[in-house]
Order: structure tokens, then sequence, then C-alpha cells
């Protein structure tokens, strides 16, 4: 995967365990912020953590992106 810095335009290219351990912290806080959102969304509709953190992972260029409090975002899986 191919991540890139907002500030400094730095791209980095890694692997996918790699960055589960660089960016762990990054990914919690795009998770809880996801979580919160889609709780908020549909509360007749509530899903269980192990299928929304499922479809945290399965979209997670988009989750880390948007979610993310981070100054990288992932250009290409």
């Amino acid at each position: 995967m191919i991540l890139k810095n907002k500030l400094t335009r730095e791209s980095v290219e890694i692997n996918y365990s790699e960055f589960r351990k660089k960016f762990a912290k990054e990914i919690r806080t795009a998770f809880e912020s996801y979580r919160r959102t889609q709780l908020n969304k549909y509360s007749y509709n509530f899903k269980d953590d192990n299928s929304m953190e499922y479809n945290f992972y399965f979209q997670l260029q988009w989750n880390f992106n948007h979610f993310g409090n981070s100054n990288w975002y992932i250009e290409r899986m």
C-alpha cells in the first residue's frame, strides 16, 4: 500500500502488517469515529461490533482517510 503525507507530500510504500503496527493509534481513532457515526445513523439497525469492524476493514482506504485524524492518507492499496 502507498501512504502519502498531507503536509510534506512524502510517499511511503509499506505492506499491510507494517501499516497495522505503525498506524495502530490512527486506525483505532478512525474506527471509533466510524463506530460512533454508524451507531448514530439508525437506532433500529444496531450492528454488533464484529460486523462493524468487518465493514470498517472492508473499506479501509476510505474509512481511514475520512474518519482518521492523521497527516497520512492511503493513496493506493
